[in-house]
């Protein structure tokens, strides 16, 4: 409470108010399954609380109890085989340092080949990139990079946010289709956040969870669909 007007504090203090912690709910009544090799896509504006749901599956997952991973009510389950690679800008990030494409990929996977492989999936398979570093990478070839790095950890559960937010409209849908591609040839659950029609469009996901400040519904691609034409 410090900061406030001193008789405020004295009376705050009277009723035992030693500090101040504004909360609110921003996942409330959720209740929802994730089936196996399935593409959700995440939708919402932002501050919704689409972030905090792929920590609190992250947290789940890994055991995590720290606040920022952990429900205050309720539980959520993961199974015990579940591999998570996940993608938060600025929380969880592959870091390519000054290493190539390649030799990133190839320290994850340890198989040359496998890692030719994945790069190759993630639309990077042109040779010459094999040897590029990150920062030397366009703004879409550095998103299948991303992509490649989250891959090369075999991954059976998938989560990404902000998805393709920096690309431009056809380089995103092109990376979407791809990435919604690879996810499926591998049978990978995923969980992908975007604030995009048009990659929301190109990853074509199984359903669509709307998420709104404290409340959200899960829709089928086929109502979901027909919803966004009747608008």
């Amino acid at each position: 409470i410090k900061g406030l007007p001193e008789n405020i504090q004295e009376l705050l203090k009277a009723f035992g108010v030693r500090h101040r912690v504004i909360q609110r709910p921003v996942l409330r009544n959720l209740n929802f399954e994730i089936r196996p090799g399935e593409l959700i896509a995440v939708v919402g504006a932002s501050g919704a609380g689409k972030t905090t749901l792929l920590r609190l599956i992250l947290g789940a997952a890994n055991g995590w109890w720290e606040e920022l991973f952990r429900p205050t009510e309720g539980k959520i389950e993961v199974p015990d085989n579940a591999k998570v690679s996940v993608m938060i800008p600025g929380e969880f990030e592959p870091a390519f340092g000054t290493e190539s494409i390649l030799e990133h990929v190839y320290r994850k996977i340890s198989d040359l080949n496998a890692a030719v492989e994945v790069l190759n999936r993630a639309g990077l398979s042109d040779a010459v990139l094999y040897r590029a570093r990150y920062g030397e990478l366009s703004t879409g070839q550095k998103e299948r990079a991303r992509i490649a790095s989250l891959l090369a950890e075999k991954p059976n559960l998938l989560l990404i946010d902000e998805f393709a937010a920096h690309l431009d409209t056809l380089t995103a849908m092109r990376v979407a289709k791809k990435v919604a591609e690879i996810i499926r040839e591998a049978g990978i659950t995923a969980l992908i956040i975007t604030h995009r029609p048009e990659v929301l469009k190109a990853l074509d996901p199984d359903r669509v969870l709307f998420v709104g400040y404290g409340t959200a519904r899960v829709e089928d691609k086929g109502k979901s669909e027909k919803g966004r034409k009747s608008e």
